[in-house]
């Protein structure tokens, strides 16, 4: 099974609470203060970790953070909120965002197993200075009841053209429901789809152990591969249409003037699909994956070393997206 083709990334998170204090919509300065202080000693003894605080960070950096997948909307928004961060940014452990601390590992391709392992010696070492609320009953407290239990979201962004092409997504959407799974656009719960992106993580956590969600994860996205594979076959069906289709998105994004986001996600999602059939080779897809990053609006501005409006920014993106484009991928004309 070709999963490299249909699956982009894996995320592990962990849900965590503070024994004794109140959830952090309810918690006061000082504590949400030492809470971030304790994570922020015990990580900083593990790793070269950075610390950002939401009360000192600027809404661009914020918003960076937050199109890189490091940190969450509601982190934003906190105001006593704190996330550290890895030196490879594959780690970000968030302090004071609907849970005392939400760590997440953030690894490429499907690595369930490898993230579950990295997040695992993260969450030990915090233990071990800090007690986590727990009940003998309903496992670990968490401020969302769907958390109770192992605290653990397991997901996997995916992405899936041709079910959305053909408009079979609800039809998958309702099959992993089935499999305790939900499915939810590229920057989580409430967000679109851009670029065919989506992710797919449990429902549940109470009553499971974390290989009973990790192999559930698994069995779901097989299944969910399989039916893209498949789909994928049928838009093969009418290659001339296909071809076109591809080869345009490749001449809009190696010649146009301006670019908006949502474009630039759609002409990189069909480029991306070309490659699966061999229109197009793309050398990375971690590289590809980058690029669709620094697409994005926070990504442009920081790019451009001043503040420009968002005309210019997708005249910039425009640019970028031709220059890095001809390095990354090339053009298979048969």
């Amino acid at each position: 099974m070709d999963n490299n083709a249909t699956i982009v990334s894996t995320r592990i998170r962990l849900a965590r609470n503070v024994e004794g204090l109140p959830f952090p919509h309810k918690l006061k300065e000082m504590p949400a203060r030492q809470i971030a202080d304790k994570v922020t000693q015990t990580l900083c003894s593990l790793d070269k970790f950075s610390r950002y605080d939401m009360s000192n960070i600027s809404q661009l950096d914020g918003t960076i953070l937050r199109e890189k997948h490091l940190i969450s909307p509601d982190l934003l928004e906190s105001s006593f909120g704190s996330v550290l961060i890895s030196a490879d940014e594959n780690v970000s452990v968030m302090v004071n965002e609907e849970d005392h601390i939400r760590e997440q590992v953030i690894l490429s391709g499907l690595s369930l197993d490898q993230a579950y392992d990295r997040v695992n010696k993260i969450d030990d070492a915090l233990a071990k200075s800090i007690k986590f609320s727990y009940s003998n009953r309903f496992g670990y407290l968490t401020s969302c009841a769907t958390n109770l239990g192992t605290g653990m979201r397991a997901s996997v962004m995916m992405f899936l053209p041709a079910l959305t092409i053909q408009n079979m997504m609800d039809s998958c959407i309702n099959a992993v429901g089935r499999l305790n799974m939900t499915v939810r656009g590229v920057y989580g719960e409430g967000s679109s789809a851009d670029g065919y992106l989506y992710q797919i993580s449990n429902q549940r956590t109470l009553g499971l152990t974390e290989s009973d969600i990790i192999d559930s994860v698994k069995s779901a996205i097989n299944h969910v591969v399989e039916a893209e594979l498949r789909a994928r076959e049928l838009l093969k069906r009418n290659e001339t249409e296909l071809k076109d289709k591809i080869f345009r998105a490749w001449g809009l994004a190696a010649n146009a003037y301006k670019m908006p986001t949502g474009e630039a996600m759609q002409l990189l999602a069909l480029i991306r699909l070309g490659g699966y059939y061999g229109y197009i080779t793309v050398k990375s897809q971690d590289e590809y994956q980058k690029l669709i990053t620094s697409c994005q609006p926070a990504n442009m501005q920081r790019m451009s070393g001043k503040n420009i409006s968002a005309e210019e920014r997708d005249v910039m993106r425009a640019r970028y997206v031709s220059s890095v484009l001809g390095t990354i991928a090339e053009k298979n004309i048969k």
